[in-house]
C-alpha cells in the first residue's frame, strides 16, 4: 500500500512525462534497425527545455530524421539533443530516429534513458524517461 502511494505522489509531482519505446524496422541493406520514438508529455508550463538521448555503442545513426529535426547531434560523446524554448500544459511532442547496425542483435537490446533538463518557476528541473528494451528472437533458416 505503502509503495503504491509513493508511486502516485512521484507520479503526479513531475512537471514532464518522457516515454521512450522502440520498434523494429526493415533495412534495405538487411541491417538491425530500430526506430526510437520518445514522448515528451508536459503537464505544467516549462521553458528551456533540452531533451538528451544517449545512443549505444553498437549503433550507428540514420542521418534522416521524420518529425522534429535535433538541434545537435554529437557522434564523439553519442548524444542527439533537442530543444524547446517552452512547453504548454497538456502540450505532446514525439521525437523518432533511427539507429542501425551490421551486427544482427540476438536476445535483449536495452536502451539507456533519456534526460530532460527544464525549468519551472525559476528552478531548474531534471526528468529522466523508461528503459527502452527490444527482444529479438533467433529465426531458423529454412532450407
Amino acid at each position: 500500500m505503502v509503495l503504491v502511494v509513493v508511486l502516485v505522489v512521484d507520479y503526479t509531482r513531475g512537471d514532464i512525462i518522457l516515454r521512450k519505446n522502440v520498434q523494429f524496422v526493415r533495412a534495405k541493406g538487411g541491417e538491425f534497425a530500430l526506430k526510437v520514438n520518445l514522448t515528451v508529455h508536459a503537464r505544467r508550463f516549462v521553458e528551456r527545455v533540452n531533451i538528451i538521448d544517449r545512443i549505444p555503442a553498437l549503433v550507428k545513426l540514420y542521418d534522416k530524421f521524420s518529425g522534429e529535426a535535433p538541434k545537435k547531434v554529437d557522434e564523439k560523446t553519442r548524444k542527439i539533443e533537442w530543444n524547446f524554448e517552452r512547453l504548454m500544459p497538456g502540450e505532446v511532442r514525439v521525437l523518432s530516429y533511427i539507429i542501425y547496425s551490421k551486427i544482427g542483435v540476438t536476445g535483449k537490446f536495452a536502451l539507456p534513458t533519456a534526460t530532460a533538463i527544464y525549468e519551472r518557476e525559476g528552478n531548474i528541473k531534471e526528468e529522466e524517461s523508461n528503459r527502452a528494451f527490444f527482444i529479438a528472437e533467433q529465426r531458423k533458416i529454412e532450407e
